[in-house]
């Protein structure tokens, strides 16, 4: 028998108080925390577990983590056997002061410029950057480590009294959405031998892991690079103006994304080659934006992310782009069809359920659609729902911007993954299986918070139910492996089909 894994609540994690430290020249260099006895206990708990060789599961602003004491090889392990995570998937390490940073990197090293600009702008926060191992493992094995400070103040809390640096991925199954909730982890991970608890703390308000950011390349003056390797809950415009702001002038540092030249954003990213079919226009890729997934390669990655596939629910996923925000592509005729309707036929003749249920004569299929408010496409596709009789579509609002979409995307995909059966009545579910049969997911800018969005959702793409970062590759990012799961949809006009 199972035992459940215990949830603790730290509702109250608003009440710990955080103090800049006083006598140094630097306020993160070693904080003092107050924390009320309604969660000291939880703390301590939470604590005996790290120094026990467990893992704890603990909010931060991002995601919630799968945290280990890094400096206990035994419980960093842990985190890999729980999440069934590839070995030579990097952890970030998280830390509570400037104190403990420079108890993880080499004696001695000067912490560049740069770097004490990001981290007095950023920290604590959404912002991971990369710094030389102590003891890293013979090449090609990364020589470095992605460390950050988390904002949360439960996860600080913790940190700080436990006195340990925490190693911590998300706290799901690899390959998997990302939990934004306590409940996300328990539904995934519960009763998982080695993990001790999951400390609730709420709703994480990013909802988007951190920015990753490799800055050894900078060079006083200019001509060197920075990199993002990971867009996250920080703006690569953001970490630009930092840097320009330490070069004194705008261009002397190349940003790169992926180790290629980022541009910067725009309100509309070209679209792709599109496939034209009778019923709908079918995507090649699921980007359409200046950045690229990031293909497989032969060596290690240095920062989580870059190799491994990511946010897979259980069901198809479909990245709808509409004509507000994504140009019209050249390849595509004037006469393919391209409407909400037509992409809905498409996306409903690859759900398995309903052609199973279709064959019988009777199931509706339950596509979920993960909206912006009010916008073009959620109100076409409304309409277009309604000319077709065998569909049912449960949407979930992304709010308004790439902001809110950020905080509501995993939520959004964990939710329809498990959103209870309808009754047995008029509207032909038979089977009375949880979940949609597929999700739609509308697009957005690459601005901003956009660009870890549409990242996240373009991993996502695909769906149906991989699970893992599997260790034989099967998990590892494919850039061709979303084809015909991306639509390109005309929201300037509706029309209806005739029979």
């Amino acid at each position: 028998m199972i035992n459940d894994t215990p949830i603790l609540p730290c509702l109250d994690f608003s009440s710990i108080v955080i103090n800049p430290s006083s006598d140094s020249s630097h306020p993160l260099e070693s904080p003092s925390f107050s924390i009320p006895s309604s969660v000291l206990p939880h703390l301590q708990t939470a604590s005996n577990h790290l120094h026990n060789h467990q893992t704890v599961a603990l909010p931060t602003e991002t995601v919630y983590g799968l945290a280990a004491s890094s400096l206990d090889s035994e419980a960093v392990q842990a985190i890999y056997r729980i999440k069934n995570r590839p070995s030579d998937n990097p952890l970030i390490i998280h830390i509570s002061s400037l104190k403990m940073l420079r108890s993880v990197i080499p004696d001695g090293y000067e912490i560049p410029e740069l770097y004490m600009a990001l981290i007095s702008e950023f920290w604590p926060g959404p912002l991971s950057l990369l710094f030389p191992s102590i003891n890293p493992l013979p090449l090609p094995s990364p020589q470095t480590n992605a460390i950050r400070m988390p904002s949360h103040p439960l996860a600080l809390a913790l940190i700080h009294h436990s006195n340990l640096p925490l190693s911590a991925p998300s706290a799901n199954s690899s390959g998997r959405p990302s939990p934004t909730r306590a409940k996300h982890v328990f539904n995934d991970l519960n009763g998982k031998e080695g993990l001790g608890c999951i400390l609730d703390g709420g709703d994480c308000g990013v909802g988007v892991e951190s920015t990753v950011v490799n800055g050894l390349n900078w060079i006083k003056g200019g001509e060197g690079s920075v990199d993002i390797l990971r867009p996250g809950g920080l703006g690569v415009e953001e970490i630009k103006r930092i840097v320009n702001k330490v070069d004194g002038k705008e261009g002397s540092t190349k940003i790169l994304l992926h180790g290629k030249a980022w541009s910067g954003s725009s309100d509309a990213s070209p679209a792709p080659k599109e496939i034209p079919t009778s019923n709908g226009t079918r995507s090649d890729g699921a980007s359409n934006s200046k950045h690229e997934k990031v293909r497989s390669v032969g060596l290690p990655p240095s920062t989580p992310g870059m190799k491994y596939r990511h946010y897979s629910p259980k069901v198809p996923v479909y990245l709808l782009k509409p004509s507000n925000v994504f140009s019209r592509p050249n390849s595509l005729p004037e006469e393919a069809e391209s409407s909400s309707q037509a992409v809905l036929r498409q996306v409903l003749n690859h759900i398995p359920y309903h052609s199973k249920a279709k064959s019988k004569g009777k199931g509706k299929a339950r596509i979920g659609v993960l909206h912006f408010e009010d916008s073009p496409l959620s109100q076409n596709i409304l309409k277009a729902v309604k000319e077709e009789n065998n569909i049912q579509i449960i949407p979930v609002s992304l709010g308004f911007d790439a902001s809110s979409a950020a905080q509501r995307l995993f939520a959004g995909m964990l939710t329809l993954e498990r959103i209870p059966p309808e009754n047995e009545h008029e509207d032909g579910n038979v089977d009375g299986k949880i979940g949609v049969d597929a999700i739609l997911i509308e697009g957005c800018s690459d601005q901003g918070l956009g660009l870890a969005v549409m990242e996240r959702v373009g991993k996502a793409v695909g769906g149906g139910g991989i699970i893992g970062d599997v260790m034989n590759g099967e998990g590892e990012i494919d850039r061709d492996g979303s084809e015909g799961n991306t639509f390109w949809v005309d929201v300037t006009s509706y029309s209806i089909r005739h029979t």
